[in-house]
């Protein structure tokens, strides 16, 4: 199918993204620290280091294997017609206007941003006692909403690929500079390996490219990357500030992550049909 003047220049703005760097204070120390793991042991000693990561890790498991998308699909079908896009079910969104699903996704992540930001700004009240608790919810309040977009631009959140797509999407939105390229690089691996997958109709479920030590070192990562928010946790009032922005933050990144990692399947898609 031929792509609207919208599509190409939105296919240009994804591609220039995907070479840009990260901004913000909590990106700075990550890209400006030569050893983040070392930096944070110093800060916060191995024993809190180690605990956290087991609660990420954890965490991340659930996400990969059990977690289901909870949101009823009347409730997105309706979100769609309220903005015109007068559908029956959610299939028809993959060829809808791309114009229209971006608008209804924006408007959705900023609402999670201000969500996330609110539940920051009250556990942050605990400090640091209660801020593992507050990041491993943000955790989970982040692949809920990738859940959405993806089924936005009509690709099924619980498929196991679609699963590992959105981790790298959390590690490319939370992670460093160097993680984002990393991750990027690895959802085009993941896409490449989905289309062998259905053009041979391989008969192994469950094909990934997060072995055992793939797994360890992507909960490393993540966790360096959300223990960078908890270290300034010290003062109450500060901490009701810090966790706020620093909430708003993880959602408005991964957001924007989904929103560029998923348009960009949702035009190559259309270009194939």
């Amino acid at each position: 199918m031929k792509l609207t003047d919208y599509e190409v220049d939105s296919f240009r703005a994804i591609k220039k993204w995907e070479k840009e760097r990260h901004h913000g204070f909590h990106k700075k120390v990550l890209d400006v620290t030569s050893k983040p793991v070392d930096y944070l042991i110093e800060k916060i000693g191995p024993d809190k280091f180690k605990h956290f990561e087991k609660t990420v890790a954890g965490t991340i498991q659930t996400l990969l294997t059990t977690a289901r998308y909870t949101i009823d699909p009347r409730v997105l079908i309706k979100r769609a017609r309220d903005h015109g896009l007068m559908i029956t079910s959610l299939s028809e969104l993959k060829t809808c206007n791309l114009e229209v699903l971006d608008r209804c996704n924006r408007e959705n992540i900023n609402f999670h941003e201000k969500a996330a930001a609110i539940q920051g700004a009250v556990l942050g009240l605990g400090g640091a006692f209660v801020a593992i608790a507050d990041l491993t919810a943000v955790l989970v309040q982040d692949f809920h909403m990738l859940q959405e977009i993806a089924f936005c631009y009509s690709y099924d959140p619980n498929d196991r690929f679609e699963k590992e797509i959105l981790l790298r999407v959390i590690q490319a939105a939370i992670g460093g500079s160097e993680v984002k390229f990393k991750a990027l690089k690895e959802i085009e691996q993941l896409k490449r390996m989905e289309a062998r997958k259905k053009k041979l109709r391989a008969s192994q479920q469950g094909a990934s490219v997060l072995g055992a030590k793939s797994l360890e070192e992507y909960v490393e990562t993540l966790t360096v990357a959300l223990l960078v928010r908890l270290v300034p946790r010290a003062l109450p009032i500060i901490s009701m500030v810090i966790s706020a922005h620093s909430n708003h933050e993880i959602m408005e990144h991964s957001g924007n992550t989904a929103f560029m990692v998923y348009r960009k399947r949702y035009i190559e898609r259309k270009k194939e049909l």
